[in-house]
C-alpha cells in the first residue's frame, strides 16, 4: 500500500502510541515507517518520545540514498527501512520494535520457527543494515524478522497488516520461551535469575544503553546507580534476565559493544528522548 503523505503521518503517530501501550515498545526504543511513493517514505525521528511525537516531526526520506526532506533527523535505522522497502515493493508500512519476548528469543541469535534472525551489528550501522537486508534477501518470503539482540522487524502492507504481524510475532516468541525456561511471571525474572548469578551482563542493546556491560545482583534485586526513567528501567532490566534466562548457552554483548553503545546513549540519545 501507498499512503498520501498526510494520512501516513497520521498513522505512523498513531502507532507510536499504540506500541507504547500494547507495550510492544518502551520509551525511544525502535522506529515505524509508511510507504508514500515508490522512492519515499516518513519515518520517527532519532531519539524522540513517541507519546509527545507530532507529525510534523516525522521526517521524509528517499529509498534511493536516505537523504531526506527538511532539518529533521530520521531514525538512525532508516537504512533498514529503505532496504526492507525496496526488497519488497508490497510493503507500505513497517514497524521495528524492542518487544519483550521477541528481544528476549532474539538474544540468541537463532531463528524461531519460520521466523529468521538476522546477525548482530551494532545499532544504526551499516554492518546491521548489511546483515538484515542479507536476511531478507535470503528469506523472500519472510515478513517477519528477529535482530540478534537487538529486536524485531515487521513487515506489513498496511498499518493493521503490520500490527497484526507484530502480535503474532511477540506470541510466537512468548511460547518459545515458555516451553524452554518456563512460564515465570515477569515480576519473578530477576529472581529466578539470581538464583546462581550475581550480575547481570547485556545480553540485548537496549540495557546496554541504559546499564552498560554490567550490573551487580544483591539480594535478587538489580542494582542501578540511577536511572532517569524508571518504568522503562524496569521493563528493561526485566527484558534483559529474560534473555539471559533464554540464551543462557550463547555469549552476552562484548564489553567493547556495550560500553560503547552506554556511552551514545549518554551523549546523544538521552539528551533528545525529553524534546516535544
Amino acid at each position: 500500500m501507498i499512503y498520501d503523505e498526510s494520512t501516513a503521518r497520521a498513522l505512523v503517530i498513531e502507532a507510536g502510541h499504540k506500541l507504547v501501550e500494547t507495550r510492544l515498545i518502551a520509551r525511544t526504543w525502535g522506529n515505524i515507517s509508511a510507504r508514500i511513493s515508490e522512492n519515499e517514505f516518513i519515518i520517527t525521528p532519532s531519539g524522540r518520545a513517541y507519546e509527545t511525537m507530532k507529525p510534523d516531526d516525522l521526517v521524509k526520506v528517499r529509498i534511493r540514498d536516505l537523504s531526506v526532506d527538511g532539518d529533521g533527523k530520521p531514525s538512525s535505522e532508516k537504512g533498514i527501512h529503505a532496504g526492507a522497502y525496496s526488497l519488497r515493493p508490497e510493503c507500505g508500512f513497517i514497524i521495528h520494535t524492542h518487544q519483550f519476548y521477541a528481544s528476549a528469543v532474539c538474544a540468541e541469535g537463532e531463528d524461531v520457527s519460520s521466523v529468521p534472525c538476522a546477525k548482530y551489528g551494532l545499532p544504526g550501522t551499516k554492518k546491521l543494515m548489511k546483515n538484515v537486508e542479507e536476511c531478507m534477501a535470503r528469506h523472500k518470503d519472510a515478513d517477519s524478522f528477529l535482530l540478534e539482540k537487538h529486536g524485531a522487524l515487521v513487515l506489513g502492507a498496511s498499518f493493521d497488516d503490520a500490527f497484526e504481524k507484530a502480535e503474532k510475532l511477540e506470541s510466537l516468541c512468548r511460547d518459545r520461551f515458555v516451553s524452554r525456561v518456563g512460564n515465570i511471571p515477569e515480576d519473578g525474572f530477576v529472581a529466578e535469575y539470581a538464583k546462581s548469578h550475581r550480575s547481570l551482563a547485556a545480553y540485548i542493546d537496549d540495557y546496554a544503553q541504559l546499564v552498560g556491560f554490567t550490573a551487580k545482583i544483591d539480594r535478587g534485586a538489580v542494582k542501578i546507580s540511577e536511572s532517569d526513567d524508571e518504568t522503562a528501567m524496569q521493563m528493561i532490566v526485566l527484558k534483559n534476565c529474560a534473555a539471559a534466562l533464554y540464551a543462557k548457552h550463547a555469549k552476552p554483548l562484548s564489553v567493547v559493544d556495550a560500553l560503547l553503545q552506554r556511552t551514545v546513549y549518554l551523549l546523544k540519545y538521552s539528551k533528545l528522548k525529553g524534546k516535544s
